[in-house]
């Protein structure tokens, strides 16, 4: 009673625990994101920030430019909920051009450290938004209009 099994062979259990790992991986990094798993794969969109401003302004998209939140990905900073006034304004390094032809008066980018700060700068701003960039946030403030 000579039976001979037939065995697995060494490269067939070497594909098998490869793709065990590239599914346990595809797994994490849909679930978990991609950041988060492999943080070398991080994009930087900055050029995609400029050309997405670049058509506000070129379309007059006042919403767009002045108001449309972004996340701007950089190599040296993540900067969140930011717009296209603001990066042209005080981000000029990233390289989005003021827009002439739109006006985004009723925005004031201010300086301030604290959301109770930023509750202060609506002194002499009432009936626009205060914005100020805390904690790579662009938090804005809608200061309540004049009393009459």
């Amino acid at each position: 009673m000579d039976k001979k099994g037939q065995g697995l062979s060494v490269n067939a259990i070497i594909l098998i625990v490869l793709g065990l790992v590239v599914l346990v991986l595809m797994i994490l990094g849909f679930t978990l994101g991609w950041n988060k798993i492999l943080p070398f794969l991080g994009t930087n969109n900055v050029n995609n920030i400029v050309n997405s401003c670049s058509a506000a302004c070129s379309t007059n998209g006042q919403f767009d430019f002045c108001s449309s939140k972004r996340e701007l990905k950089a190599d040296e900073a993540d900067l969140k909920d930011v717009t296209c006034n603001y990066i042209s304004k005080n981000q000029t390094r990233y390289g989005v051009a003021a827009c002439p032809s739109i006006s985004c008066d009723s925005f004031v980018i201010v300086g301030a450290v604290s959301d109770a700060d930023l509750q202060s700068k609506c002194v002499g701003n009432a009936g626009k938004t205060v914005q100020a960039l805390i904690s790579n946030t662009l938090v804005s403030k809608d200061c309540p209009p004049a009393q009459a």
